[in-house]
């Protein structure tokens, strides 16, 4: 064989051996701050637990918060309907008992009869509270 092909393969070795120990020499401390670098982690991750909990009880809290909120808002505004319906209808009924007295009125200003009788009734009330007073 070739003396510069045998020299080659011995400096090849050579440069393989060293590239291996090269690698091992930084693979050691590199593995020293990954395992320091996964136990930090894992020291997060246990602090971050009763962070996440109380999260989600805090999000349980507002969920339940703004249900009640709606509900009580729903039950609010129905009962401002309600009372602007209420207004609607004794508007309805000033005016129907407006309309009925002037018809009855009408009716016992036209009517002699009815105006005595109003009279007299009127002349009775009058005396009764004049006795009890």
């Amino acid at each position: 064989m070739n003396p510069w092909f045998l020299t080659a393969l011995v400096i090849l070795g050579i440069a393989v051996v060293l590239l291996i120990v090269c690698i091992i020499v930084v693979i050691g401390p590199i593995k020293k701050v990954v395992t320091l670098l996964l136990a930090h982690i894992e020291g997060i991750k246990k602090q971050l637990n009763p962070i996440q909990t109380e999260t989600t009880k805090l999000t349980t809290t507002v969920d339940r918060m703004k249900a009640d909120i709606e509900f009580k808002k729903e039950s609010i505004q129905s009962v401002i309907q309600s009372v602007k319906h209420t207004g609607d209808v004794l508007n309805q009924v000033s005016d129907v008992s407006h309309d009925a007295t002037v018809k009855v009125m009408k009716k016992a200003n036209n009517d002699p009869q009815r105006q005595a009788e109003v009279e007299r009734w009127t002349n009775t009330a009058m005396g009764i509270i004049q006795r009890k007073a």
